[in-house]
């Protein structure tokens, strides 16, 4: 969910702001499992120095990012806080994992990837669109998954319909929206909206067991062609 946005972000438009914004939210990810602990009362020194670490690294990256690139950054970064804030407080609290929460961390980590572009020079539009297009890749991506782990779960019939319908919105969304804003831009644009078909095409498939490794190989290997068309349909 992290290193998608983050790659797609610095291959579309490489800097240095990119990057050193790229290192902040990474050092901000992991500085979330010491903040748990420690806010649950697990106040070790250990946990604390982890904290004060990933929480150092993300607020030197993160003011250099702003120093090299401008207060623009700062745009997209409000927009994605509400998000970012939603998907924490979730995280903290332990709370299970809806579809909902994991839309909104999905988003914020989308935010990433137009904060990204936006240091890179891409105008705010050209950003949004990269913003909304990884959001439903991911979205898409997380809804198949949890079909398929609702199957290997043996989930009742009831719930399988209901993990069901957002694979279809969220890949006809992605469908549509690839469409209008990718395809007419060229052959890349054409190849990724195919691509966002086959996906759906994938989704379709009646559910197979699958052990979990080929399962992780799979989706992992599909992410990242995915990546390699989403950048070229985006320069």
């Amino acid at each position: 969910m992290l290193g998608f946005p983050l790659v797609l972000g610095l291959l579309v438009r490489p800097s240095l702001a990119g990057l050193c914004l790229g290192l902040a939210a990474l050092a901000f990810f992991l500085a979330r499992p010491p903040l748990r602990r420690v806010l649950n009362g697990q106040r070790d020194i250990l946990q604390i120095r982890a904290l004060l670490m990933f929480g150092g690294f993300a607020a030197a990256f993160g003011g250099l990012a702003l120093w090299l690139s401008g207060p623009r950054i700062l745009i997209p970064l409000a927009l994605a806080a509400p998000l970012v804030f939603l998907a924490l407080r979730a995280d903290l609290q332990r709370a299970v994992r809806s579809l909902a929460v994991e839309l909104a961390a999905q988003g914020a980590f989308a935010g990433l990837a137009a904060a990204i572009l936006t240091a890179g020079g891409s105008s705010l539009p050209e950003a949004g669109r990269a913003w909304l297009l990884v959001t439903l890749v991911g979205g898409a991506n997380l809804a198949h998954v949890r079909r398929l782990l609702g199957h290997a779960h043996h989930l009742a019939q009831g719930e399988l319909d209901r993990r069901r319908v957002p694979v279809h919105v969220l890949h006809l969304l992605l469908i549509g929206v690839s469409a209008l804003l990718l395809a007419p831009r060229g052959v890349a644009g054409l190849v990724w909206t195919g691509w966002a078909g086959l996906l759906y095409l994938r989704a379709l498939v009646p559910y197979r067991p699958t052990p979990a490794r080929t399962l992780g190989w799979r989706e992992g290997g599909l992410s990242v062609l995915g990546l390699l068309l989403l950048w070229r349909a985006l320069l």
